[in-house]
């Protein structure tokens, strides 16, 4: 018989996924503009409020309407998990889950559903 622990000291660390962490209703539309200017996405997509019109990426007027602050977090931080009809994937970055803050995310939210 092997020995098993009576009691457990302490806790065991859980990864967490930054659509875990980020609370996108404390957003500031205003500040997330600059992070899309700042993080190049309207070299990629269209979207009328940044005054962008790229056609890489899918266009962000038309894709992201009826869709949800945390279905647009996770098409940000995991953009392959649902990419659009007629889009391929791994063309979008899938690092800005790392490279923007919780803050910055949350902001870039608050900017691409102002609308919605």
């Amino acid at each position: 018989m092997s020995p098993t622990a009576e009691s457990v000291v302490g806790t065991v660390p859980q990864e967490t996924t930054p659509t875990e962490t980020v609370d996108t209703s404390k957003g500031d539309p205003a500040a997330g503009k600059e992070v899309f200017a700042a993080s190049g996405c309207g070299g990629c997509h269209t979207y009328g409020p940044a005054g962008s019109s790229a056609a890489i990426g899918p266009d962000l007027d038309t894709a992201l309407q009826g869709k949800t602050p945390d279905f647009v977090l996770e098409s940000i931080v995991d953009p392959n998990k649902e990419v659009a009809q007629g889009f391929q994937a791994n063309i979008m970055p899938s690092t800005f889950g790392e490279s923007l803050s919780d803050k910055q995310l949350a902001d870039l939210v608050a900017f691409l559903t102002q609308g919605s």
